[in-house]
């Protein structure tokens, strides 16, 4: 859920993971697009669901009975709380992107107990960077883990416009330069 820059790395992480399949959700065309080049298998976009709900929606691609793991990078409540809704029995829901301070999630108590459902809160990918980085870097040798394509290099002085552009979606990650 959410494909800006932690987004589009976990569908890169998925797909070299060999997950089956792999859903990316977000509300921009060129964002989507990329998400497919990048290893997702299906593409949501959550601006178009008409009359379906997003839960419907993820569950249709997921053999009907929801993913076995969704990963938020939006902290968006109501995502958060579909995210929740969406993952199968057992599944896991990580949450990755900050949600307002004041947003409490309500669960009831007794059908998360027994649906088996894990909530986890990720800092950093729960990663050990010493080993990890070293796997990242290798990934990106042999092009499984192009982190490049997310990126666009700008001068300082149009910094506005990079701004402007990551909002729009038109630029994952602008990269200001000095001369």
């Amino acid at each position: 859920m959410g494909l800006g820059g932690v987004g589009l790395s976990a569908v890169m992480g998925a797909k070299i993971q060999n997950c089956r399949t792999i859903i990316g959700l977000d509300r921009v065309e060129s964002r989507l697009k990329l998400a497919k080049e990048l290893g997702a298998t299906h593409v949501i976009d959550g601006s178009k669901l008409g009359d379906k709900s997003l839960v419907e929606a993820i569950r249709e691609l997921s053999d009907r009975i929801g993913p076995s793991i969704c990963v938020d990078t939006t902290g968006v409540p109501a995502l958060t709380k579909a995210g929740i809704e969406c993952i199968r029995r057992r599944g896991k829901f990580v949450q990755v992107g900050s949600s307002p301070f004041d947003f409490d999630l309500d669960v009831n108590m007794f059908s998360f107990m027994v649906s088996g459902k894990q909530i986890i809160g990720a800092v950093e990918g729960h990663a050990y960077p010493p080993e990890y980085v070293p796997k990242m870097v290798q990934w990106y040798r042999e092009g499984r883990f192009p982190i490049d394509r997310l990126m666009k290099l700008v001068p300082a002085d149009d910094f506005e416009k990079a701004l402007q552009e990551m909002h729009s979606g038109e630029t994952i990650k602008p990269i200001l330069m000095w001369s």
